[in-house]
């Protein structure tokens, strides 16, 4: 006996369907097999059948109706009771059911399987305005199968043109059938009849739903307009898979196996028994099966030289290979992980983390959906995942050993894969050693190796030290590359770039990249990325061991000496990891003046970046080695850094406590010029806070410091600061005055623009619109030609902000795109969220009441993460707008805006209505 709700409501015996009693038999068939196997109460078949009017006698007719049912579906089963009476209502367990099959085929992507399943649309031919929606959503379902099954077969090739032109024409507005039209299209080599379905798509949206095509149709279009041949695959993060992976069989096919029941896989073993090379090899005979892409993150939990990666770092990571911007990320460990089981929830992923130190390292980071398949690797047995299939790594077996030893070296075994107790990385650099060595036999080296008597205890195996192959590996070097090998396991950063490991050595730099060349010829260095070396744990554990303090401490000194004077942006962002750690070492050992200096040089660049976790940790290492040194200058520069990192990070109690002190060091120094910079900061920070009386007394103090001294640039930021906050509080002619002493003052370009932007949109808010326009466009064209991404934004929001009060928000609505567009590369939230706020009014100004929503709720979550009050406030009031405009109850935002702005001293006006 089948039952069908894939179409026609039925139960089926063979070809013949049984014959229901009527409309209403039919709605309570349905609504018992959207229910099936659960107790469908009475009422809710109540509700079915007659939905808001139901007759005095509902509740009989619906008992008479199912008992009647029942037998009907007895006589059909000969004898089989499928429909029986429950508690409140009747349950329905059917022994064939389209539904079941058609899920269980997809969930094991067996997605042709899982479509014939269909007869029509869902519930067709019933009347029920109450199962409608029901029957919506499992429309919506089979088409996000058509979707994943034409994604897959046109990614293997496959020619589904003609199929995928019959559902664009269906569904003319559905864009990922669009994007899977272009991808096939463009598989075939038909360049142009992609673009061509891009541009009807685009026709039809525009015309008939006044929208955009979506980003990801948007950038499969810039994708294939480039012509690049990989737009439709998933993005991979795995790791290289070595060539000549050896052995394991039985580990992979246990790991398989359980990958594809839906089990989480955690892999436990020694150091260097292969861990990583298993879940990786492994990982990639397996992404075919997650079509969603194949994620991998490095958790450190034994590395040596380095704290284990925080969650919060873990959660950027993945996030961020899932394309979600530094800018969106929530703080805090706890609403991390709630946006990455949200992110991941539904999707066919394959997640690797390696190296897991332990539960309270990795329970965040678990997902939540069970289409997400996760493999975990550590030195210790995890129990932090539940239902994990757990596989315990040993050493390889004899004959494998000896395969991979073979497989490495190019040379068959006599001993060697034993003498380093068959553990793979150890057999791995002994193979590498004989590769370079043609004049050595495979019996020389198995007597070398048996010589050797270092320890590293984790590398005993049955009595026998394997740890003799690094021993041996460093012997077999000159004493030049022995020097190099051993200072780079003194260096406190992660990897190591040519420069830096010059100054570590004291050598040249062209003599630096041939011993560092040289050591990763010898397999005694990996290479992450071009120009960068880096150890595997267990060699720098070593090369650790192997170097002198008396030797390694004039090196520390000349490698601090480099990261001190640093570099051009590229060399910060290229050191970025180092620099936070080479921070904390120079302050650990003693080297204060380094420590602060370099926090100092670090915390700028970390901060243009939106690295806002390491520039809070730099900021405050630098903060402690300035107190040590005890100078007052350096305490306030490092405390100034330390104010902007509380700031970015939306901890703005902390940021004012930290402000106020730097301005008592200040005030106790005399320093008329850093008193004026520090009047300045902590003026800011109360604006942020809607604080605006003190705001204003803070830049006046600020103006007054500021008097006789020779800092024009301070004195014209207090100016620009000042205008702002009279802007906000409608004081425009004051504004006007404030912001054009600004610009008269500033003698830097890149400060210029700001000043410029600003007075733009005080004359703009003046009626002023084209001097404000002109202003604005210069503003912007300076940024462009300076190459000056931030001011660029910032003036774009300004000249956005200046067309709505003109009322041309069109234009307005371009350039706001243009500035989120900059902001979120930047990662600076403080302006995205005015930049969001102003695309979000444009939007409704236009008539885009949706797209307005999304905007506004950007810039509240935003604007609550960093505590922005003023932005947190406009965002509430747009959201009523926006809900306003979609007939929907927004009595709750507007509330909510007011009492922030009366919170502020404000009348609702400044920022909101420029529709």
């Amino acid at each position: 006996m089948e039952f069908r709700v894939l179409g026609p409501v039925q139960c089926r015996t063979g070809a013949r369907p049984l014959k229901l009693a009527g409309p209403r038999q039919e709605r309570i068939l349905a609504a018992l097999l959207l229910g099936a196997d659960r107790v469908v109460s009475v009422s809710r078949l109540v509700d079915v059948v007659w939905g808001e009017d139901p007759p005095a006698t509902a509740i009989r007719q619906i008992r008479n109706l199912t008992t009647a049912l029942k037998r009907a579906l007895v006589a059909e089963g000969s004898g089989e009771d499928v429909l029986t009476a429950e508690g409140p209502g009747f349950v329905l367990r059917p022994p064939v059911f389209d539904l079941r099959s058609f899920e269980e085929h997809a969930s094991r992507g067996e997605f042709r399987e899982a479509l014939a399943c269909w007869h029509g649309p869902a519930l067709s031919g019933l009347d029920s305005p109450v199962l409608r929606g029901e029957a919506d959503e499992l429309d919506e379902r089979r088409l996000s199968v058509v979707e994943r099954c034409l994604d897959e077969e046109i990614s293997a090739g496959e020619d589904r043109v003609a199929e995928l032109k019959a559902l664009v024409a269906e569904h003319p507005f559905r864009e990922a059938f669009a994007g899977l039209l272009m991808r096939a299209l463009h598989q075939q080599g038909r360049q142009a009849d992609a673009l061509n379905a891009y541009r009807q798509v685009q026709t039809r949206l525009v015309e008939e739903l006044g929208i955009d095509p979506g980003p990801q149709l948007r950038e499969l279009y810039e994708r294939i307009l480039r012509d690049e041949p990989e737009y439709g695959k998933a993005r991979c993060f795995l790791p290289y898979d070595v060539p000549d992976f050896t052995g394991r069989e039985a580990e992979i096919r246990r790991l398989s196996d359980a990958v594809r029941l839906g089990r989480p896989v955690v892999l436990d073993g020694m150091a260097g028994v292969g861990k990583t090379s298993l879940a990786v090899h492994a990982a990639h005979r397996l992404a075919a099966d997650f079509p969603d892409g194949q994620l991998f993150v490095d958790l450190h939990g034994h590395s040596p030289g380095r704290e284990p990666l925080p969650p919060e770092a873990a959660l950027e990571a993945l996030l961020g290979q899932l394309d979600v911007p530094a800018s969106r990320l929530p703080g805090g460990v706890d609403r991390r992980a709630e946006l990455w089981r949200t992110r991941t929830a539904g999707r066919s992923l394959l997640v690797v983390l390696d190296n897991a130190a332990g539960a309270e390292q990795l329970r965040p980071l678990l997902p939540g959906s069970a289409t997400v398949a996760l493999v975990v690797t550590g030195r210790r047995r995890l129990a932090a995942v539940d239902g994990a299939a757990s596989i315990s790594l040993e050493v390889l077996p004899d004959e494998q050993a000896s395969v991979l030893f073979a497989a490495a070296s190019g040379r068959p075994d006599a001993g060697v894969a034993a003498l380093c107790g068959n553990l793979p990385l150890a057999i791995r650099i002994a193979a590498a050693r004989l590769q370079h060595r043609p004049q050595w036999t495979v019996e020389t080296l198995a007597e070398r190796l048996g010589s050797e008597h270092d320890r590293l205890a984790e590398l005993k195996v049955a009595g026998r030290d394997v740890a003799a192959a690094f021993a041996l590996s460093y012997q077999e070097l000159d004493a030049d590359r022995q020097r190099m090998f051993r200072l780079l396991g003194r260096n406190p950063g992660t990897d190591i770039g040519v420069p830096a490991a010059a100054a570590l050595a004291g050598v040249s730099e062209s003599e630096a990249e041939r011993l560092l060349e040289d050591l990763l010829d010898a397999h005694l260095l990996r290479q992450p990325s071009l120009g960068r070396y880096s150890f595997h744990d267990l060699i720098a554990e070593h090369a650790r061991n192997a170097a002198s303090d008396e030797e390694s401490a004039p090196a520390l000194g000349r490698l601090l000496d480099h990261y001190r004077e640093g570099g051009g942006d590229g060399w910060y962002a290229a050191e970025r990891a180092n620099l936070v750690a080479v921070t904390r070492h120079a302050f650990d050992a003693g080297h204060d003046d380094h420590a602060w200096r370099i926090a100092e040089n670090t915390a700028a660049r970390l901060r243009e970046s939106g690295r806002l976790d390491e520039l809070l940790a730099v900021a405050r290492t630098g903060v402690a080695a300035a107190r040590r040194i005890g100078d007052p200058h350096t305490i306030q520069r490092s405390l100034a850094d330390l104010t902007l990192a509380y700031w970015e990070n939306g901890r703005l109690a902390e940021g004012m406590r930290c402000a106020m002190e730097r301005l008592e060091v200040v005030r106790a120094s005399a320093d008329r010029a850093a008193e004026a910079t520090a009047l300045s900061r902590a003026g800011a920070l109360h604006g942020m806070l809607g604080h605006y009386p003190e705001a204003i007394r803070f830049y006046r103090e600020g103006l007054a410091a500021a008097r006789g001294t020779d800092d024009p640039e301070t004195t014209a930021t207090l100016w620009i600061n000042l205008s702002n906050v009279q802007e906000t509080l409608g004081l425009l002619d004051e504004a006007l005055a404030s912001a054009r002493r600004s610009v008269e003052l500033r003698e830097d370009p890149r400060n210029t623009v700001l000043s410029s932007a600003q007075l733009g949109l005080v004359l703009a808010r003046l009626g002023r619109f084209e001097e404000a326009f002109e202003v604005t466009a210069r503003s912007i064209g300076s940024a462009r030609e300076l190459g000056y991404l931030f001011g660029e934004a910032w003036s774009l929001v300004d000249h956005a902000d200046a067309l709505l009060l003109a009322h041309r928000p069109d234009e307005a609505r371009e350039h706001a795109e243009r500035a989120c567009g900059i902001l979120a590369r930047l990662n600076h939230p403080l302006l995205l969220t005015m930049a969001a706020n102003s695309l979000g009014t444009a939007c409704l100004a236009l008539g885009e009441a949706t797209a307005s929503l999304a905007r506004h709720r950007l810039a509240l979550e935003t604007a609550k993460r960093i505590g922005y009050r003023l932005q947190e406030a406009r965002a509430l009031a747009g959201i009523g707008h926006a809900r306003a405009a979609l007939g929907e109850e927004a009595d709750a935002e507007f509330r909510a805006a007011r009492d922030h702005y009366a919170a502020m001293g404000l009348s609702a006006k400044p920022l909101t209505a420029v529709t």
